[in-house]
């Protein structure tokens, strides 16, 4: 997918935030499913739908007002009800701006429990090499405190066709909260159950390590969404330790 990043997809510095990126990630896998024949409209009426339970995202250099950007993706594992896919985004000199890598559940609406994929769905699709490229463990290692923060109550404007809470608006959300925690360039996402119109979701913030922690929960405490920000230019060890593990 080939685009150009406009004024109004951009911050106050004129960079593509971290909205915009999971936006252009998410843009990508639908297209991707639309040329395959497995449209969005194929998986609505069918009551069908994939969901994504988590990313894990590698900012390489800022994506800023007036780039050029390709965006790729491909599945590389597939397995039951369950894929993960790669993706990339470069310039169209093919210098990296942002790798990810991410794992996605296909669901069926009827039960909202995971589904079993065709294998004409994932033949379709094509299954490619596996990443060499090293993003650690999926799952975040939360800290034990955390403070409230804020609340916000789901209105129209954040739920998608799936009748929920839109992935990338969570990530809107907890970008408001991390503007003024300092710079990272390596973030964790889980999605962890729906938010729902009317819905009342708690942000809740930690620190441990020079490592921001966001979770978006129920009154009840149960998670939305948790993210955990990180700068690996700055702890190199971090990266390091990471290596090996997917």
């Amino acid at each position: 997918m080939k685009t150009r990043v406009g004024f109004s997809t951009t911050d106050e510095n004129l960079t593509l935030p971290l909205t915009g990126i999971i936006n252009l990630l998410q843009d990508c896998a639908t297209f991707h499913s639309q040329d395959t024949g497995y449209t969005s409209q194929w998986l609505k009426a069918n009551n069908r739908a994939w969901f994504v339970t988590d990313w894990q995202v590698r900012l390489h250099k800022p994506v800023t007002m007036g780039d050029n950007v390709t965006v790729r993706t491909y599945p590389y594992k597939a397995r039951g009800a369950l894929a993960s896919r790669y993706f990339t985004i470069t310039d169209w000199n093919e210098t990296p701006f942002v790798t990810a890598n991410s794992l996605w559940i296909y669901m069926d609406l009827d039960k909202m429990c995971p589904a079993r994929t065709p294998d004409e769905m994932f033949m379709a699709y094509g299954i490619g090499a596996a990443p060499t490229e090293q993003f650690g463990n999926r799952k975040i290692r939360f800290p034990e405190k955390t403070e409230t923060i804020s609340s916000i109550k789901v209105d129209r404007t954040m739920i998608d066709s799936n009748g929920h809470v839109n992935n990338g608006k969570y990530i809107s959300i907890a970008e408001d909260f991390l503007s003024d925690q300092g710079y990272f360039d390596f973030f964790r996402i889980e999605y962890k159950s729906q938010a729902h119109l009317g819905d009342l979701m708690l942000v809740k913030m930690g620190n441990e390590n020079g490592n921001v922690y966001l979770d978006i929960t129920d009154d009840e405490n149960t998670s939305f969404m948790r993210l955990e920000a990180i700068n690996e230019s700055r702890d190199q060890s971090y990266a390091d330790s990471s290596a090996g593990r997917i």
